[in-house]
């Protein structure tokens, strides 16, 4: 039995429920009528144990609500009350069958007994055809047996309906409050409403004027319609099957199961139910972070138009110092572990060079720097190759089409000595002359330490250090001559993509978060109402905090996952189109820990309203 001794509610000076003492049948339907303001909806969260803010004592049962702490007035939510709302409180992402489920969430029962309760309550209230429907799909009328169905899942006690009819036509109002009526027959369904319509379908109907509960006293009985069942779990019709049903087990005194495996399964079928909403949203993040990751591997694209440049111009790293401390510089350049080779030249004397029959004799070739030719045709003599590249002019004495004579050998002599060596390259200078590879410049060289030092040639392999190694040569006093200016200009263009290309990418990712941020707020926004219902069907604060951890892991999860998946297909893609990106396993890594623990912060910032979020207050919307 319900029992009210002595209420008094107040809300600072203002007295909204004063000495209030009433006791309720222990079935029936009773109407609560009042006005606007009147305390209808202060005495409903006082009966639902949502306010403890009170004087006075209620008692269900020899429950006393005012000893219980929140986790007991939870557990007395989930064990004694069953909730009918105006506006239904269905998650429309649910099935019917679902949404009935969800009062048993915390029930120790098995999942077949909980479904095939939950099946035949649908039966009952006329929608076992209807099971596996979405709650969105449904009418007004039936949404609100949905949340009939649901109420007398835990076979509760008490039944608290608020405004039931609210949003319901006159025809299907009736339907509804009949089926109140024959609950009514096993158990107390207390009704508040302003409808004075619903009187006739009352047991007993209270007024709260000037916060005082008045009786009217018994009302006209009301119609009654057939609910006829042979099931043991149906909606009994007489006083004698519901003292029947009373003999039976209470289904919502199982204790509860070990929370968290609840708390997840609870938020995997959240997660289901708003998961076009959550994929767009870990898609949006993911898109974000992979913008980021595609400019930062522009830098593989670098690497390729570095060795492509390197393959082209093969002397691009070349000095060439001439005059000052040759010795001081040639110690320098040996001691620099940046420089690979290094070495003296000396003018050559009498070079002779054949060709198809063709001669030419050069009486003085002078060492000159090779960085700062350009190419015509083919490539600078490279080192072990056994190659020359000539001038236009020179070239011209052996053939009039100079470009024939490329990969044809050509017969070097030089002080008794003859070479076989292959035109690499043609190079323009308005000069007869000609460039060999290194190591056999450097053969040539061999015994001529006594002659007078003309320059020194040395070599920079890395692309990166010929700017500072020609910073140190300058801070010496030497200043040498190379491709500095083209290594320069070509360096400031890559930074200046890859500014470009990041700045893009930031820009992107900033825009990918702020939308994730507000469509995660606007989500969770919409989602107070459902955390008010998880309070209603007896979820304690602690078990709606892990509810909504597990969502936002698993929608960390997911965005985590669809980084990794779009990083594939971007692979996929490039390999497909040879386009140099190239992104590694760590990079997978980071940007997937990236999108996990982003996603998993913006959603809990996103989601502390709705655990701050009031019961009462969030199920009124």
């Amino acid at each position: 039995m319900l029992e009210l001794r002595d209420v008094t509610k107040r809300y600072g000076q203002t007295t909204v429920l004063e000495h209030v003492t009433f006791s309720f049948p222990a079935r029936g339907l009773v109407c609560i009528m009042g006005p606007s303001g009147a305390g209808k909806s202060t005495l409903l969260n006082l009966l639902a144990g949502f306010d403890r803010d009170y004087e006075g004592e209620i008692r269900l049962d020899g429950l006393v609500l005012s000893d219980m702490d929140p986790d007991a007035l939870c557990e007395y939510r989930r064990t004694e009350v069953g909730f009918v709302f105006q506006d239904y409180c269905l998650i429309s992402g649910y099935t019917a069958l679902e949404n009935v489920l969800m009062a048993s969430a915390l029930n120790a029962t098995s999942e077949e007994d909980r479904r095939a309760r939950a099946e035949r309550l649908l039966g009952r209230v006329g929608l076992g055809d209807k099971a596996s429907q979405h709650a969105k799909t449904l009418s007004g009328g039936q949404k609100q047996r949905v949340a009939i169905a649901r109420a007398l899942m835990g076979s509760p006690t008490l039944i608290l309906a608020d405004e039931p009819t609210g949003a319901l036509d006159r025809a299907t109002s009736g339907e509804i409050m009949d089926l109140l009526c024959e609950i009514a027959h096993e158990r107390l369904v207390v009704v508040i409403t302003h409808d004075e319509k619903l009187l006739p379908f009352a047991d007993d109907v209270l007024h709260i004027e000037d916060g005082r509960l008045v009786a009217d006293g018994a009302t006209t009985d009301a119609a009654q319609t057939s609910f006829e069942t042979t099931e043991p779990d149906a909606i009994a019709c007489t006083p004698e099957a519901a003292a029947a049903k009373d003999a039976q087990p209470h289904v919502a005194d199982a204790p509860a199961p070990r929370a968290p495996v609840r708390a997840l399964a609870t938020a995997a079928a959240n997660f289901r139910a708003h998961a076009p909403r959550l994929v767009a949203i870990a898609a949006i993040i993911s898109l974000g972070l992979l913008a980021v990751l595609l400019s930062l591997s522009c830098r593989n694209v670098e690497r390729q138009s570095i060795e492509r440049f390197k393959q082209s111009n093969p002397v691009f790293g070349n000095g060439y110092i001439k005059g000052g401390d040759t010795a001081k510089a040639l110690s320098k350049l040996r001691a620099d572990g940046r420089v690979a080779d290094s070495y003296n030249q000396y003018v050559l004397n009498d070079v002779g060079l054949s060709l198809d029959g063709k001669q030419e004799t050069m009486a003085e070739k002078l060492p000159l720097p090779k960085a700062t030719e350009s190419l015509s045709y083919g490539t600078m003599p490279r080192e072990g190759r056994e190659e020359i590249a000539l001038t236009p002019s020179l070239a011209k004495k052996f053939a009039a089409n100079i470009h024939s004579l490329l990969g044809k050998q050509m017969q070097f002599d030089i002080g008794g000595t003859s070479r076989k060596l292959r035109v690499s390259g043609i190079y323009n200078a308005g000069y007869d002359d000609f460039f060999i590879s290194s190591d056999i410049e450097r053969d040539l060289y061999e015994g001529m330490q006594d002659q007078q030092v003309y320059s020194i040639s040395y070599d920079v392999p890395e692309f990166d250090d010929v700017l500072p190694v020609r910073a140190s040569l300058r801070a010496l006093g030497f200043e040498p001559t190379d491709a500095s200016a083209e290594v320069k200009n070509l360096s400031e263009t890559f930074a200046n993509v890859n500014r470009l290309f990041l700045s893009v990418a930031v820009l992107v990712c900033a825009v990918a978060l702020f939308l994730c941020a507000v469509l995660l707020v606007r989500l969770q926004g919409s989602r107070v109402r459902e955390m008010g219902l998880l309070s209603a069907l007896g979820f304690r604060r602690r078990d709606v905090a892990a509810v909504i951890r597990f969502e936002n892991l698993m929608l960390a999860g997911l965005a985590a996952v669809m980084c990794c998946v779009l990083v594939g297909l971007v692979n996929i893609v490039a390999s497909l189109i040879a386009f140099p990106i190239e992104i590694g396993v760590a990079e997978v890594a980071l940007s997937s820990a990236a999108a996990f623990a982003t996603v998993l912060i913006v959603s809990a910032l996103a989601s502390a309203r709705l655990l701050r979020a009031d019961p009462a207050r969030a199920l009124r919307g």
